[in-house]
């Protein structure tokens, strides 16, 4: 092969089996299996956790346990789902989260 010529293109990968969704999906994982037993695992509930590990992982943050984490916090009575006086964390582009009432 020449060295402008690209690599050869799997055709049949598929992307699911790619790194970076194998990382968000066992911090989803994760995350689903150690959510309290007081937020019910609704279809909202799994995707609020799936697109805020997704967000996280844009902003960088790579680790499954890490992003797993993050999520939880988000997710857990603290998080939003409580009672308005409680503080939600929300993700800012430096990767870090800050707390907001809400």
């Amino acid at each position: 092969m020449a060295s402008s010529e690209a690599p050869p293109v799997d055709v049949d990968a598929r992307p699911e089996e790619s790194e970076p969704v194998r990382v968000m999906a066992i911090a989803l994982d994760r995350v689903l299996e150690l959510l309290p037993g007081t937020i019910d695992r609704t279809d909202d509930i799994r995707r609020e956790a799936a697109l805020f590990i997704v967000d996280q992982f844009r902003l960088g943050e790579h680790d499954p346990d890490r992003l797993s984490e993050l999520a939880l916090a988000e997710l857990g009575p603290s998080g939003g789902h409580g009672e308005a006086n409680d503080m939600t964390l929300v993700p800012q582009a430096d990767g870090m989260s800050e707390p907001v009432a809400g």
